[in-house]
């Protein structure tokens, strides 16, 4: 029998009205209203969708795509993606799953209802 391992991947994307930054800086876990542990298990799979007009840098989509070896609260996720999608007056598309030693879920957005995997 395989051992499962902690595991979550993510194919999420929401695009928004855009607006400009001048420090080309957004802080993650503020942008989402995360806690800690959450955002820094995510920043490195984590980009925004930009240009650059003149000096301005225009953002206008925010992604979150591929894997982590680590799982954490989802329901505190799926209450910072919902939160993101009314601040944005935008809806996330895609996925993500959460995968441990004894549960396997899938969660689509919009909604983020959960769809238990076959075992």
């Amino acid at each position: 029998m395989k051992k499962k391992s902690n595991l979550m991947t993510f194919d999420l994307n929401i695009s928004f009205k855009e607006f400009e930054i001048k420090s080309g800086i957004i802080d993650i876990k503020e942008y989402l209203n995360l806690n800690k542990h959450i955002s820094k298990s995510i920043t490195n799979i984590c980009s925004f969708s930009h240009y650059v007009n003149f000096s301005e840098t225009i953002i206008n989509g925010f992604q979150i795509n591929g894997r982590i070896d680590t799982v954490f609260n989802h329901k505190r996720f799926i209450q910072s993606l919902k939160y993101r999608q009314e601040k944005s007056k935008s809806k996330w598309s895609g996925y993500f799953t959460y995968q441990d030693r004894v549960d396997s879920f899938t969660f689509y957005a919009p909604d983020f209802q959960l769809v238990e995997n076959g075992q």
